[in-house]
Parts: structure tokens; C-alpha cells; sequence
């Protein structure tokens, strides 16, 4: 049997690793409660299943082009740098894992959450699309539209959780100046 060829090999783990790192973090930054086991459970097999694992396996032995390796690479550094930032700006404010119906003590619109809602979703969907860049095929494109539409989902799920909230007017207000995932674009200021 020949053996693996370096490249691939170099760059196809430490992606499908970038991965890994979402549930090690998330643990260190996201409240989570015993009852979360179900939220937990979907996110950890995402990342690891879909993402981890459907690197490593569609990345198997796969020829990749410099270009490819070089967009996946420069998207994946995207997704972990805007990560980094909304989950430092986010540490200690006591938000929840996705889907539990938990709100934190208050609207958070600093760091990257002063242009979009949901920059923690926003940077898993990019490391999704960093996989489809570096290895596109049929599977990384399912790959990557099965985790838009669970990550959209978890959006939306904090967003009806937050407007029966207590926050419902502030985050109401927040929502009109900022974009779900990518920054608004606006004509005029909002007041």
C-alpha cells in the first residue's frame, strides 16, 4: 500500500479539527444545564460527525488544489476569528447552548454582535463553508446546507425565546440595526 501523501494529509486534520475545537470551547463559554442533552447532543454531532469526521473522510486520500486549500484554509481562519471574538465578548454573560429556551441577563451588542445577532452561528456556518471550498463535492455541499439550515434554525430558536422575554423591547430595537449573520446595510441611520 502507498503510503498517504503529506500535503493532503497536513492540511485535511488540522480542518477537520477547527471542528473539534467548537465543542472544547463552546464547554468553556456557553451555560449548560443537565436538561441540555438533546441541543447538546445535535451540536456535538454536527461538529464531530459532519464536520470532524466528514473532513477527514471526504479529505481521505482526496488530491486537493493549492486554490481550494488556499479558500478553505482562508475561510476556516475566518470562522475561528470570528468565533474567538463573539465568544470572548459573550464569556461570563451567561448565554446558553442553542435550543433550551434560555435567554441572557441582557442584550449584548458589542464586538462582532454590534453588526450581526448571531456571530457565533455565523462563524460554524463559515467553517462549513471553508469544508465545501476545500473539498467540494455532492457531500460537502449537503454537508454544508444540513448545517446552515440547523444553525438557522438555532438562530430562530433564540429569537422567539428572546422576544417572549423580558429583553423582547431591547432586543427588538437591537434587531432593526443589526443583520442575523451578515452585517445590515443600511441607507440612513436607524435611530
Amino acid at each position: 500500500m502507498a503510503p498517504l501523501p503529506l500535503w493532503p494529509t497536513v492540511f485535511i486534520l488540522p480542518l477537520g479539527l477547527c471542528f473539534y475545537y467548537f465543542i472544547v470551547a463552546g464547554a468553556r463559554t456557553f451555560v449548560i444545564s443537565p436538561d441540555d442533552d438533546t441541543a447538546s447532543g445535535i451540536a456535538q454531532f454536527s461538529f464531530l460527525v459532519t464536520g470532524t469526521l466528514g473532513t477527514v473522510f471526504l479529505g481521505y486520500r482526496a488530491s486537493v488544489p493549492v486554490i481550494n486549500a488556499v479558500a478553505g484554509g482562508a475561510l476556516m481562519i475566518a470562522a475561528l476569528a470570528l468565533y474567538e471574538l463573539a465568544r470572548h465578548t459573550i464569556f461570563d454573560r451567561r448565554f446558553h447552548i442553542a435550543w433550551n429556551g434560555e435567554v441572557p441577563d441582557a442584550v449584548c451588542d458589542e464586538g462582532p454582535y454590534a453588526y450581526v445577532r448571531h456571530p457565533v452561528y455565523a462563524s460554524y456556518m463559515l467553517a462549513f463553508a471553508a469544508l465545501l471550498a476545500a473539498l467540494p463535492s455532492v457531500w460537502s455541499l449537503a454537508i454544508f446546507v444540513g448545517n446552515v439550515a440547523l444553525f438557522t434554525h438555532a438562530a430562530r430558536d433564540d429569537e422567539r425565546s428572546l422576544a417572549a422575554s423580558d429583553l423582547a423591547s431591547d432586543y427588538a430595537r437591537y434587531k432593526l440595526r443589526t443583520g442575523m449573520f451578515f452585517p445590515r446595510i443600511r441607507s440612513k441611520p436607524v435611530n
